[in-house]
């Protein structure tokens, strides 16, 4: 987190509704949906976004994603992203040429009526340009949009009434004309009117997702809904380039790759920050009889929470690389999907590792979702998937720069031992490629070099996130340590390559973890999250107070007839009968 950093939400806080000890956890799942859908109403309430925000991806665009009030409730962003960035983010940008879309557009930018961006198909998800759903002109200039078949139906973006808010969808559909394909385009569709469904319109909304907060996605279907002309958002001519339209038509999906990713370093220090004083208040049996320690004196509990205070300072400094190059409009826009591909797969590599790893340092406590560590993991897990599967986006991006279309950003510092890393693998990828005959379709590439793609992401992604720490001036010990850690992630090349023994590994992170361990507190106030830290096991007054929130049940029932004692003994049991307890079948 950047330290003093304050967000447009963080008056929010304040609030009941936001004041979460865990007790709501209890709460029905629509009750949960409920409530994500009033924070989010404030939340957007308390941006204020314009139009220009959402275009030209103002600070305000990237400080929604990196908010840490998605720490207490991540289905907020989620509602949030999905309206803000890519519905409005592709419906905003045809005001110019439609005024008439003024009114609605207002009351979107203001929360008032909710938009939905609805790609994914249940039976067509990475191969989303095989979509099915229909958008067929009619003599008169309306349209018919219509789903097929229940494979078609759009999948996941949440439609129903929970929220009470009027929904409106940019639905991605095959356009017809006379007859012919004319290629993909998104069409407005009102959904619901908050009260009910639109006519023709009809959802199911699939069960909640594991572990993470719910939220009422959906499965939505189109009957021949009847759709007023100009309901098309660009042209109705034939597409001369379809892969090429289509890709420029959903281009806000690699603005949410990144967006989205930048919530890592929200989720990590929250995490960091309830396993860091957790672990120091949380005492065992000492060295000494009858002495106590903390936790956080074994090693094997400093080293997770550690790397991930290195992750969470190295992964701000990422960002502040990468948003500014995904900005630059001067740059390809192959090059700037790259750098959201690369922030993403690294961002999240560190995320999820890590927080399963503090869970686990928590012992039974990390298991429940009211200590926000494991609901935290979940809800990235989500963001693998959300805009842009990260293996699927990892294999585009290197197979395209195998192939030569285009070049990333060069390394600042060609002696650093990850860029030597990074080489080493570029060049096994790169032997591989030049020994096969076929093109990047066949099943030597995807034998051959599809394995090697997100690894490569990743680790290219390591080598800018530590320049960019090392530019920004992060303190060398956290530098140092988060070297040290993704060293580890491919130890074995480092000693095959002569670089660096396993022992001389294992001294480096040794020495790095010294030199921060002394300054651990300082450093888990520095990350300024203690506001957005709700898990009860953080104190001994917030667990007691979270105990007594809990469902008690006590009674007056008389102890079972077989345990009271008084209940008359059997002399003696006969081999038999012996046999058929032991045995018993």
């Amino acid at each position: 987190m950047t330290q003093g950093k304050v967000f447009p939400s963080k008056a929010l806080l304040q609030l009941p509704l936001f004041q979460d000890d865990g007790s709501t956890e209890q709460y029905s799942t629509k009750e949960q949906i409920e409530r994500s859908y009033a924070r989010a109403t404030l939340v957007a309430r308390a941006y204020e976004f314009t139009l220009d925000d959402v275009l030209r991806m103002n600070d305000k665009l990237w400080d929604l994603h990196a908010d840490p009030i998605s720490s207490i409730d991540a289905a907020t962003t989620t509602i949030l992203t999905i309206h803000y960035n890519l519905a409005l983010g592709t419906l905003g940008p045809i005001l110019t040429t439609r005024p008439d879309l003024a009114p609605l557009i207002q009351k979107l930018l203001k929360f008032e009526i909710i938009g939905q961006f609805m790609l994914t198909e249940v039976e067509h998800g990475l191969d989303a340009r095989q979509i099915e759903t229909t958008a067929t002109l009619l003599p008169d200039g309306s349209l018919e949009l219509n789903t097929p078949h229940p494979g078609a139906a759009k999948y996941m973006p949440p439609v129903t009434t929970i929220s009470g808010i009027p929904t409106i969808g940019v639905v991605f559909s095959r356009l017809i004309v006379d007859g012919k394909f004319h290629g993909i385009r998104p069409v407005v569709v009102s959904l619901t009117d908050g009260k009910g469904m639109c006519k023709g319109v009809s959802s199911r909304m699939v069960p909640p997702r594991s572990g993470s907060k719910p939220l009422d996605h959906s499965m939505t279907s189109f009957d021949h809904v009847r759709l007023p002309p100009g309901s098309v958002i660009g042209s109705l001519e034939e597409s001369t380039d379809v892969r090429g339209d289509f890709l420029k038509s959903i281009w806000r999906i690699s603005t949410g790759g990144l967006a989205l990713s930048l919530g890592t370093v929200s989720f990590l220090s929250v995490g960091v920050y309830i396993a860091g004083k957790y672990s120091l208040r949380r005492t065992v049996s000492g060295p000494e009889k009858g002495s106590k320690m903390p936790i956080i004196g074994f090693r094997t509990q400093q080293l997770p929470i550690l790397h991930g205070l290195a992750q969470v300072h190295v992964l701000q400094a990422f960002s502040k690389f990468a948003i500014p190059l995904f900005r630059d409009r001067n740059l390809h826009m192959y090059v700037r999907h790259g750098i959201s591909t690369i922030f993403k797969a690294t961002a999240l590599q560190h995320c999820q590792s890590t927080l399963l790893a503090l869970e686990e340092r928590c012992g039974a406590q990390g298991l429940f979702n009211y200590n926000q560590i494991v609901r935290g993991h979940a809800d990235m897990r989500g963001v693998c998937i959300a805009e842009g599967d990260i293996l699927a986006i990892s294999i585009r991006l290197i197979s395209e720069l195998l192939q030569g279309k285009y070049r990333l950003p060069e390394p600042k510092y060609p002696d650093c031992l990850l860029y030597k890393h990074e080489q080493g693998l570029w060049k096994e990828a790169r032997d591989r490629y030049a020994k096969l005959s076929g093109t990047h379709r066949s099943e030597e590439f995807n034998n051959a070099i599809l394995p090697l793609c997100r690894p490569l992401a990743e680790f290219i992604g390591h080598r800018m996130a530590y320049e960019a720490a090392v530019d920004q001036g992060v303190d060398p010990a956290l530098v140092e340590l988060y070297e040290a850690g993704v060293i580890k992630l491919d130890s074995s090349w480092y000693v095959e390559n002569g670089l660096l023994s396993r022992a001389e590994q294992f001294d480096l992170e040794s020495t790095a973890a010294n030199k921060v361990l002394p300054d651990l507190e300082r450093f888990l106030d520095l990350l300024d999250v203690a506001e957005y830290a709700t898990a009860p096991i953080l104190s001994g007054k917030s667990w007691n107070e979270f105990v007594l929130s809990l469902p008690q049940f006590s009674g007056n029932s008389e102890p079972l007839e077989e345990l009271r004692g008084d209940s008359p003994k059997p002399t003696s049991m006969s081999e038999s009968v012996y046999r058929k307890f032991l045995f018993w079948r």
